[in-house]
């Protein structure tokens, strides 16, 4: 059974038992209904004691294997997505090309929405023409499974970009 029903059955319970003692001494029906109430009110120390416990242990647990867990996850996503730069068109433009576009419309200031004409000027100016067409968001054929992506070459030199910024 779980907590909230146990809880609401000791509420009913307290209840019906002042409905029935309601008629007899108000002593009589104190102590009746003290002894469902101390025991509801113990139950619920003892639950948030025990999950206060449980808490805790995790909390340890995940300060614990938080940072090494978290690199090695960051570590393995950076790899997958440097594998992208080799694989096809359709590779780089579903998984590499949106983060590059994002990173170089919050480098840049430039808001592609706002104004395409002067996004594409500052991303040739800053990648030049043969590397932008890599990062253009207008660019995308995500279709495209023969074509191949430019490759990890390409990959550090637009990101060695972004990064000087």
């Amino acid at each position: 059974m779980n907590r909230t029903a146990i809880v609401i059955s000791a509420a009913i319970v307290i209840a019906v038992i002042e409905l029935i003692t309601f008629d007899q001494a108000r002593g009589v029906m104190l102590a009746v209904t003290a002894v469902p109430v101390a025991l509801a009110v113990a139950w619920l120390v003892w639950s948030l004691l025990e999950r206060s416990e449980a808490r805790g242990y995790d909390e340890i647990d995940e300060i614990e294997n938080g940072p090494a867990e978290m690199l090695r996850r960051w570590h393995a996503r950076a790899q997958m997505l440097a594998d992208r730069a080799d694989g096809t068109r359709a590779d780089w433009d579903r998984h590499l090309r949106p983060l590059l576009a994002k990173e170089f419309e919050l480098s840049s200031g430039q808001r592609v929405a706002k104004n395409r004409r002067a996004t594409e000027a500052a991303g040739i100016h800053l990648f030049g023409p043969e590397l932008w067409r890599w990062v253009d968001p207008a660019n995308s054929a995500l279709r495209d499974q023969t074509t191949r992506a430019p490759g990890r070459a390409a990959l550090d030199e637009i990101l060695s970009r972004l990064q000087r910024m």
